[in-house]
Parts: C-alpha cells; structure tokens; sequence
C-alpha cells in the first residue's frame, strides 16, 4: 500500500530525499489514524487516504504508464523510498502525528490554527524555499464572470449584499476577507470558487472578478516542492521533516 500513495502524492522525478521525507510522512498519517481510532481522510479534503478505498493509491502498472520510458527508474525510486525508512514514523509526544502536507506554498507554511479549527503543536508557520523558478503554475490567475461570482457567493451567503459597485465588493486580507458586506476565511473563498491555494488577491471589475493566486494545496505542513528544493540543497529526509514538523522525534512506533 505504502508505495502506492507514494506513487500517488509526490512526482516519482523529485529527489530521492524529498521522497523517503513524503513515504515517512505517508506512513504516519496511517498510525495517526489508527492510534486515534478515526477514518483516515487525507488532510487535503478531496482525497482518501483510507487504504480500503484509496484515491490517493496508484497501481504500479497505472504509474508505468503515466511515467513511460522513466517507468523503471522511477518505480525504483519509490520502492528505495519505503525501504530506506522502514518503520520510522513522525512523533510528538510519543505519539504519531497529523503529518499533513500540500503541493507547495507561497513562501512560507501555513499555522494549522489558521485554516482548520484546532491548532496543532508541530504545525506552526516555516519558511518553505520552493518558488516560481521550481514550481510549475507557481502562479495562477482564474477570471469568474461578475453574475456568476455574485450567483455562487449569495448561494453560500445569502446575507451579502452587491448593492454598490464592483470596487466595494471585496475588501480586506486572505485570513479574513469581506465580500458583500460579509466577512469570510480565504480558506472558504478557495474552496468556494475552486481556487489553488488560500493565498490570494482579489479584484472585482465591472465583467469580471480576478483571483491571482500564489502556490497549491491548504499550505499546512510539509510542502512537497520545498520538500524537494531542501533535498536537491543537500537536505536529508530527516532534515527536511524537522523542517516542517516543530518539535518532532522521528522513530519507530510502539503503538
């Protein structure tokens, strides 16, 4: 299984660190789950990390054929990934961690406390060293028609109001933006209007709103393109998962 969501998360292209760092944090997401007696879901909302039924899994004949003539490199790498950190699971407190991660961040991680209810201890905001020269689609702009961003936003909030002009409909900061009078998380604008990260700007014109769009993924934990740029520094997998992990061990689990 374990090589599976291997294959499935991170490209098999990235450094051979990055990906012993991502089968780590792989493996600890499944004892977190079965320490704390709850179904496995995947931080990231839209995919399963339930290993009865497993979005994230890929097949190791889907995977050669995505990857072509790289197929036995690749494969390779992910087995090697499983093996060099056989056993080893994140922990805090001796216990196994919520080891979230995402695609890649603007700059820095994101505090757990910011874009889900609880805040977590080893989940604070880092530096991430991944940007636009390593990270395709760094950037990312989407235009939503005006009616349609106006259609979308009143079905959520019906409390909004788009009275004035497109100039007044969308003020303030990502963590808490008002649109229509109504304030919201950017966490919830993302997921609202299909965006690739929280990290954003808005504008609002007469035709058109504008989102443009920094980086992928909720921004939490490990990032797998910082993940890589670390490792391609020199960075080991332990290294790179003290990182993004505060105040972690990295050891066997009991149970």
């Amino acid at each position: 299984y374990l090589p599976g969501v291997v294959r499935g998360e991170m490209p098999a292209a990235f450094h051979q660190q990055a990906l012993d760092a991502q089968a780590v944090a792989e493996r600890t997401f499944i004892y977190y789950h079965m320490a704390s007696g709850r179904k496995a879901a995947h931080p990231d909302a839209d995919v399963c990390m339930d290993y009865r039924c497993c979005n994230a899994y890929t097949s190791a004949q889907a995977a050669a054929e995505k990857w072509g003539d790289h197929a036995a490199e690749y494969e390779a790498k992910v087995q090697q990934a499983v093996r060099d950190t056989d056993g080893q699971v994140i922990l805090y407190n001796g216990q196994p961690i919520l080891a979230a991660f995402h695609s890649s961040s603007a700059g820095v991680t994101a505090n757990s406390g910011d874009v889900w209810v609880s805040t977590l201890p080893y989940l604070h905001s880092v530096e991430s060293p991944e940007g636009e020269d390593t990270v395709p689609n760094y950037y990312s702009v989407k235009e939503i028609p005006a009616a349609e961003f106006q259609q979308t936003f009143l079905a959520a909030y019906p409390e909004a109001s788009f009275a004035g002009g497109p100039e007044t409909w969308i003020t303030g900061r990502v963590e808490s933006i008002c649109i229509g009078g109504v304030t919201v998380e950017g966490t919830q604008v993302r997921s609202l209007f299909g965006l690739r990260s929280a990290c954003f700007t808005a504008e609002a014109a007469a035709d058109r709103v504008t989102f443009r769009v920094t980086g992928f993924g909720h921004g939490v934990g490990m990032s797998q393109y910082g993940a890589n740029r670390l490792a391609q520094d020199g960075k080991s997998w332990q290294e790179i998962l003290h990182w993004y992990y505060t105040g972690v061990t990295i050891a066997p689990y009991g149970g």
